[in-house]
């Protein structure tokens, strides 16, 4: 591609975060950046849309199946980088690739707080689920995360720099190589900002799961054992895992397609004809 590509650029941490007003200042040095991104943190939201849950309209669609009952309002406001929306990360993918025009040629969702890890977290994080959500849309993207743990104090920009500047270069050399003809968005995490950069590693997310719950005097408490590990520098992850890599000081890039995919039937109808 020898123009410089449409970028949409969104986020989970909201559009004021630092980590989007890095990427923001990176991206538009290599590309035409319109940012479209929640008006406040809508971090571990997934999937999720606002999609039937701001219509002011009756919820029995047969009233009007041809009208307003399938249509939802996104709120947003102009803000200083882009437009702030009312919504969720999908909400945001989804009004940038189909409602504004030039299309985008490439989403990339982030600078994410904190890193992306694991094939658990791709139902979770809002940041990869707008990368995700672009991608169902048949346009490419990127979702771009950094290991902030141990941080302390607010974060500013600059700690994103390293982020941006990856994202920058993704941005600028994967359109017209055939890399999205293969895949359909890419995982990337980044090394925590104090970390000296020691080149990247092609990954596939662990499928290391370790989330516990207890029921300690009469309340139910939560424990990511993950982030346990990875706050100690523990890395119980094969050498080839997203988590591994970025413990190691490399730039994590997990190369994805969107789900679902279909397994070979034949077992499963085999199984199902004995059982139903």
């Amino acid at each position: 591609m020898d123009e410089q590509p449409n970028i949409l650029l969104t986020n989970d941490d909201g559009i004021d975060a630092p980590g989007i007003r890095a990427l923001h200042e990176a991206l538009s040095t290599v590309g035409s950046v319109t940012t479209i991104a929640p008006d406040r943190n809508q971090s571990a939201v997934g999937r999720s849309l606002s999609y039937g849950r701001t219509s002011s309209e009756t919820d029995d669609l047969s009233l009007d199946l041809e009208g307003s009952a399938f249509t939802s309002p996104v709120p947003h406001t102009d803000h200083k980088i882009g437009y702030a929306v009312n919504g969720t990360p999908c909400d945001c993918a989804i009004v940038g690739v189909n409602a504004l025009e030039p299309e985008p040629d490439l989403v990339v969702s982030g600078c994410n707080a904190g890193a992306n890890l694991g094939a658990y977290v791709f139902s979770r994080s809002g940041t990869v689920s707008a990368a995700m959500e672009a991608a169902f849309l048949d346009t490419p993207s990127i979702a771009i995360s950094l290991d902030t743990l141990g941080l302390e104090g607010d974060l500013e920009p600059a700690q994103f720099e390293r982020a941006g500047e990856i994202a920058a270069t993704l941005a600028s050399g994967v359109p017209g190589t055939g890399l999205f003809d293969r895949v359909d968005y890419l995982n990337v995490n980044v090394p925590h900002p104090d970390s000296e950069p020691s080149g990247f590693e092609l990954t596939r997310p662990t499928e290391v799961y370790e989330m516990d719950a207890t029921l300690e005097n009469g309340r139910f408490q939560l424990t990511n054992r993950l982030w346990q590990q990875m706050a100690n520098r523990d890395i119980p992850d094969p050498d080839d895992t997203d988590r591994h890599a970025l413990l190691e000081g490399k730039v994590s890039v997990s190369p994805m397609t969107v789900p679902y995919d279909v397994v070979d039937t034949e077992p499963v109808r085999n199984i199902l004809e004995r059982i139903l």
